[in-house]
C-alpha cells in the first residue's frame, strides 16, 4: 500500500491511498464466496450459484461492499503507518478503481495538533497550608447558626439600619413603572410585596433604606432614589426612581444558643463537642481539595503559557458552541434579561471562544504528555466512572453503557481520566513551595 500525505491548515492532512491489485482482487473473492453462500439467485440452490452468475447479479453490492471494507481499512493502515494522531475522518472522496484492480482514493483527516513538548517537570508551584484554624471551625459552626436562625417580630420602636424589614413598594418613572420605561431593569425594580429587605447602606439602591430609619409598622414612605453611575442598564445611571414604599414589619434575627440541643437539631444525636469535630473534618478535605485544585490550575496557566499550537477549527467551533450554551444557561438562572444577553452577545462569543481554545490547548498538551510518559487508563477505571454516573442518574450499568455509546461517551471518559493522570503526574513533579496565607 503506498500512502502520501500532504498537510493542510488548521490541523487537517490530506492522504493520499494505493491499495494494491493483489489486496483488491483477495478482498473480491472473499465478497463473493460471502454472497455466494448467503443471497438466493433464481434457479440455483442457495450456496451453489456459479461465481460468475453472482458477480454479474450483484455487481453493485460487492462494489460497494468492497469499497466500504478496504476504504475503511485501508485509512485506518494508512494511518498507522504514518503514525498520525488522528481525531476524525472528514470526507473519503476521489475512490477509483481500475481495470486492473488497483485501487486509490483520497481521505481528508483532522489531526492533534502538532508542536514541541514544553517542559513539564520541576515546575514552581506555591501552594497554601491545609492546615485548619480553630478560627475557621468557629466561623463554620456560626454559619449553622445563621442557617437555623429565627426572626422575630419587633416591636415598641421604629425600624433602624441592621434591622431586617418587610415591605410592599412601587416604583416608577415619570409616572410609569420602571420596567416599562427601561424594559431591561425587570420587573423587581417597580415593585414587590412582602419583600424582606436587611437594613444596610447599599441595599437595594445606596440611600434606599435609609429612607425608612424611623418608619413603624403600618407607615408608607416616598421619596426619589437616584440610580447611580455603575448601574448596568444603559441610560438608567442619574435617573430619579420615585418610590413608594409600605413598611409591614421590622424583624431582628434571633440565633440559637450554642449548646448540644442546637448540635442535635443540626445532626441528630450529636453533641456540640462532636459536631465540631465533624466540622474539623469536613473542613479539612474541603481545604485540601481546594489547594489541589489551586495547584492544578496553577500548573495548567504555566503549561497553556509554555507553547502555541494550531488547533482543529472544526472543534473551536465546537467547544465554543457548548461554552457559549453554558454562559447563557448561567446568565438566565441569575436572573439576566434575553435583551440583554443579545446585547453582550459579541462578548460573550468571545469569552467562549478563548476558554475553548484555552480547554482544547490543554487537552492536547496532557494527551501529548501522557503519551510520553506512557500512562494509560484501565478498564476497571473505565467501569468504575460508568458505575458512578449511573448511580448519579439512577439507571443501570448496562443503559449507562448504551447511553454513552450513542454519543461517543465513553471515548470522552477515557480521554477525561487519561488527562486528569497526566495533570497529576505533572503536579507530582513539580517544586512546591509553601505560600504564606497572606499572599
Amino acid at each position: 500500500m503506498n500512502v502520501v500525505v500532504e498537510p493542510l491548515p488548521n490541523c487537517l492532512a490530506t492522504l493520499r491511498v494505493e491499495v494494491e491489485p493483489e489486496r483488491v482482487n483477495k478482498a473480491i473473492d472473499q465478497l463473493l464466496q460471502e454472497f455466494g453462500q448467503n443471497v438466493r439467485v433464481p434457479g440455483y440452490r442457495q450456496g451453489k450459484a456459479p461465481r460468475s452468475v453472482v458477480e454479474k447479479k450483484f455487481k453493485k453490492q460487492i462494489r460497494e461492499e468492497l469499497e466500504g471494507k478496504l476504504l475503511r481499512e485501508s485509512t485506518r493502515e494508512a494511518i498507522a503507518e504514518k503514525k498520525l494522531r488522528v481525531l476524525q475522518v472528514t470526507n473519503v472522496e476521489d475512490v477509483l478503481l481500475g481495470e486492473d484492480k488497483r485501487m486509490s482514493f483520497t481521505a481528508t483527516v483532522v489531526t492533534q495538533p502538532e508542536f514541541e513538548l514544553p517542559n513539564y517537570t520541576g515546575l514552581v508551584l506555591e501552594s497554601k497550608s491545609t492546615e485548619l484554624t480553630e478560627a475557621e471551625i468557629d466561623e463554620s459552626i456560626e454559619n449553622l447558626r445563621e442557617q437555623a436562625a429565627d426572626f422575630a417580630d419587633v416591636a415598641g420602636r421604629p425600624a433602624a439600619m441592621e434591622d431586617y424589614v418587610v415591605v410592599s413598594y412601587e416604583g416608577t418613572v415619570d409616572g410609569k413603572p420602571v420596567h416599562e420605561s427601561f424594559p431591561k431593569a425587570g420587573k423587581p425594580l417597580s415593585g414587590n410585596d412582602e419583600f424582606w429587605i436587611k437594613m444596610t447602606d447599599e441595599a437595594f439602591f445606596p440611600g434606599y433604606c435609609a429612607q425608612l430609619v424611623g418608619a413603624n409598622p403600618g407607615e408608607t414612605r416616598e421619596f426619589d432614589i437616584e440610580v447611580p453611575a455603575d448601574f448596568p442598564v444603559e441610560g438608567m445611571p442619574g435617573v430619579k426612581i420615585h418610590y413608594k414604599v409600605g413598611l409591614k414589619a421590622i424583624k431582628e434575627k434571633v440565633l440559637p444558643e450554642l449548646n448540644d440541643e442546637f448540635a442535635g437539631s443540626v445532626l441528630k444525636g450529636k453533641t456540640l463537642a462532636e459536631l465540631r469535630e465533624l466540622a474539623r473534618e469536613e473542613l479539612g478535605r474541603q481545604k485540601v481539595a481546594a489547594v489541589d485544585a489551586a495547584k492544578r490550575n496553577d500548573i495548567m496557566k504555566q503549561l497553556l503559557a509554555s507553547f502555541e499550537c494550531e488547533l482543529p477549527a472544526n472543534m473551536v467551533r465546537g467547544e465554543t458552541q457548548r461554552i457559549l450554551g453554558e454562559l447563557v444557561r448561567e446568565n438566565q438562572a441569575r436572573g439576566v434579561a434575553e435583551e440583554v444577553l443579545k446585547e453582550n452577545q459579541k462578548e460573550l462569543v468571545g469569552v467562549a471562544s478563548q476558554n475553548a481554545r484555552e480547554k482544547l490547548k490543554g487537552t492536547f498538551l496532557l494527551l501529548r504528555i501522557a503519551e510520553a510518559e506512557d500512562l494509560g487508563v484501565a478498564r476497571e477505571e473505565i467501569f468504575g466512572r460508568i458505575a458512578a454516573l449511573a448511580e448519579r442518574y439512577k439507571v443501570t450499568f448496562e443503559k449507562m453503557v448504551k447511553e454513552l455509546q450513542k454519543s461517543n461517551g465513553i471515548d470522552q471518559l477515557t480521554e477525561e481520566i487519561l488527562t486528569a493522570k497526566a495533570l497529576d503526574f505533572v503536579v507530582s513533579k513539580a517544586n512546591v513551595a509553601a505560600l504564606s496565607e497572606g499572599k
